[in-house]
C-alpha cells in the first residue's frame, strides 16, 4: 500500500508533564491534503499534540508517522512540516521578503532559487506588493499572511497552525478564515489547525477532532459533529444546547424539574432508570404565544431577555426551575418582549439523550445554557 505525502498517523500517543497527562493514548489519522482542526478547551491536549507533530516535543509512548515515515527523535528542521504560531515572530528589522527568505538562506539555498520561491510564496498569500515593508508597517492580517508565506516557502507537505488567528479582531479573523481555507484548497497541502473557537473550526475544516482531557471525543466532518454529537461534551462544546439532568425512561428522560422529554434520537444507549442528560439546541425550540396542541416536550415560560443579532433573535426564557436559550429567525411572525408569557415546544427528533457521566463538564461549558 502506498503512503501519500502529507498523511499523518498517531498511534497510542501519550505525553505527560510530571503527574499531568497532557495527551492520553491518542489515535488519529489525517488524510493527505485534508484540513483537519484540533478543537477543544484549554488544557485538552491539542497544542501538545501539534508540538509533537512539529518535533518540539517527543511522545512518552506510542508513535507518529508523517508521510509514512516514523519521526520519533527527528528534529523539527528535518521534518517535512512547518508551523505558524499565534504570535507570528517576524523579524522586525527585516522586510517581508527577507523574513520569508530567512529559512531558505539558513538551508544554503542558492540566491536565484530563493528569489523565485519567495516571489511564489508571496504571490500565494497576495503580499507581493508589500515585499519591502517592515512588520511594523503592516496590519495583523498582513503579518499573518507573511507568517504563512514564510512557512509555505519551504514547500512542506504539512502546515501546522497553532491558533494563528487568535490575535486578530473578529471581522479580520473571519476574512482570514476564508482566505486560509481557499489557500489550502488551492495548494492541496495538509493543514492541521489548532483552535478553541468552535465557529472557526466549523467554517474551515474538512474534519474536526474534538479533544477533552488528552483524548479525542469525536472525529468527523462539521455537519456530523453538529447534528450527531456522540457525547454530551461534544453537544455542549460545539454550538449551544439546553441541557436537562434526569433519569432515562423508555421513551426519553424524566428531568429533575419534572419536565418529561420524548427522544427519538438517543446518541448513547442509556438504560432505563440510569442518570442521563437531555439536550435541545436553541434553534430547535419553537416559541409561540398560544399553547401548542402537542402534550409532550412542552414548557411554559416568561421572556427574561431579548437580543437582536440581525438574522436571528435570541430569547432567554425563564421557567419555574431554569432558563432556556431560544433562537428564532428574525422573519418569525411572532415577536416577544420582556415579561411576555410564551410556550416552548420541540420535536422528539430534536432531543439528544446522553449518559450523565459528563454532566459536570457539560454544565460548566461556556456554550451550554444556564
Amino acid at each position: 500500500m502506498s503512503i501519500e505525502r502529507g498523511s499523518v498517523e498517531l498511534v497510542d500517543v501519550t505525553k505527560s508533564y510530571g503527574d499531568v497527562v497532557a495527551v492520553d493514548k491518542i489515535n488519529l489519522e489525517v488524510n493527505a491534503g485534508e484540513f483537519l482542526s484540533l478543537l477543544g478547551p484549554s488544557g485538552c491536549g491539542k497544542t501538545t499534540t501539534l508540538r509533537m507533530l512539529a518535533g518540539f516535543e517527543q511522545p512518552d509512548a506510542g508513535f507518529i508517522r508523517i508521510s509514512g515515515e516514523y519521526v520519533q527523535g527527528v528534529p523539527p528542521h528535518k521534518r517535512d512540516v512547518n508551523t505558524v504560531f499565534q504570535h507570528y515572530a517576524l523579524f522586525p528589522h527585516m522586510s517581508v521578503a527577507e523574513n520569508v527568505a530567512y529559512g531558505l538562506r539558513q538551508k544554503g539555498v542558492n540566491k536565484s532559487e530563493i528569489a523565485t520561491r519567495v516571489t511564489e510564496a508571496l504571490d500565494m498569500v497576495q503580499m507581493s506588493k508589500l515585499a519591502e515593508r517592515r512588520p511594523r508597517q503592516m496590519s495583523g492580517g498582513q503579518q499573518q499572511r507573511v507568517a504563512v508565506a514564510r512557512a509555505l516557502v519551504n514547500r512542506p507537505s504539512i502546515l501546522l497552525l497553532d491558533e494563528p488567528l487568535g490575535a486578530l479582531d473578529r471581522k479580520l479573523r473571519e476574512e482570514m478564515q476564508i482566505e486560509l481555507k481557499l489557500l489550502q484548497s488551492r495548494l492541496g497541502i495538509t493543514f492541521v489547525f489548532v483552535t478553541h473557537d468552535q465557529e472557526e473550526a466549523m467554517s474551515m475544516s474538512d474534519r474536526i477532532a474534538i479533544m477533552l482531557d488528552g483524548h479525542v471525543e469525536q472525529l468527523a466532518d462539521p455537519e456530523t459533529v453538529y447534528e450527531h454529537p456522540t457525547t454530551a461534551f461534544v453537544a455542549g462544546f460545539v454550538g449551544r444546547n439546553n441541557f436537562w439532568q434526569g433519569v432515562a425512561t423508555e421513551h426519553g428522560l424524566q428531568a429533575e424539574d419534572g419536565t418529561v422529554f420524548v427522544a427519538s434520537r438517543p446518541e448513547e444507549d442509556v438504560p432505563n432508570g440510569e442518570p442521563a442528560l437531555s439536550a435541545v439546541r436553541p434553534e430547535c425550540i419553537h416559541l409561540t404565544s398560544a399553547q401548542p396542541t402537542q402534550t409532550e416536550n412542552v414548557v411554559q415560560a416568561t421572556v427574561a431577555g431579548v437580543s437582536y443579532y440581525g438574522d436571528v433573535l435570541q430569547y432567554v426564557l425563564r421557567t419555574r426551575t431554569r432558563d432556556l436559550l431560544v433562537l428564532v429567525p428574525r422573519t418569525n411572525p411572532e415577536r416577544f418582549k420582556l415579561g411576555d408569557t410564551a410556550w416552548c415546544s420541540w420535536a422528539a427528533e430534536d432531543v439528544y439523550l446522553f449518559s450523565a457521566r459528563q454532566a459536570n463538564v457539560v454544565m460548566a461549558a461556556p456554550s451550554a445554557a444556564a
